[in-house]
């Protein structure tokens, strides 16, 4: 593990810090039920093995658990499911001896691979006004498929919170990913999501 996502990490927490807005009195617990469509961000990538990595879209289903620390301060732990999809695309060269001209160049990219993930994650949710908060957390992707790698992860973001009610809300949430590995390709895959939960308070 670098450093890099640390130093991101805390950057991210001194922001949430950072503000000095009124801020939400929420002194009750909650649990929070959701999806969530990922967008990669790193596309295209091409390797030199002549690979190019094409990422699809993304989905996941997650659990968050919110407990107050202050009245605008909330620590959060969070679980669930992600499935990421790619398109690796193998270039062969086709090159005939008899042929002075150039080599045929074709691409195969016949299936896709799916990767899927088991994230375990915990950070913190900052309300600077009444309805909307800024959160960073941070944790592990383990892998439950032969695709994926487990991966330190690491995530922060901004959203609202709909009130539905004294119990009730809605979550709408985009957050900044980065950390998640596969098997066909080894560096750390950046991506955005854009999530919304049902979310009960108790």
């Amino acid at each position: 593990m670098t450093d890099k996502p640390i130093c991101i990490l805390l950057i991210l927490l001194f922001i949430v810090f950072s503000f000095a807005a009124k801020a939400q009195r929420g002194k009750q617990t909650s649990l929070s039920a959701g999806s969530e469509i990922i967008v990669p961000l790193n596309m295209d990538y091409r390797r030199d093995n002549g690979t190019d990595f094409n990422t699809n879209l993304g989905f996941s289903i997650n659990l968050k658990l919110e407990k107050p620390i202050t009245e605008t301060l909330h620590f959060t732990a969070a679980t669930g499911l992600v499935f990421t999809e790619s398109n690796p695309q193998y270039l062969y060269l086709n090159f005939n001896p008899n042929y002075s001209g150039s080599s045929n160049v074709f691409y195969d990219n016949g299936y896709h691979d799916l990767y899927a993930y088991l994230p375990v994650t915990a950070g913190l949710k900052y309300y600077f006004t009444k309805y909307f908060y800024v959160n960073a957390e941070a944790g592990s992707a383990f892998s439950i498929n032969n695709r994926a790698r487990t991966s330190f992860i690491y995530a922060g973001g901004a959203g609202a919170v709909v009130p539905i009610g004294p119990h009730h809300g809605l979550d709408f949430g985009l957050q900044l990913e980065s950390g998640y590995k596969n098997t066909d390709y080894d560096h750390p895959i950046s991506q955005l999501g854009l999530n919304v939960t049902y979310k009960y308070r108790f």
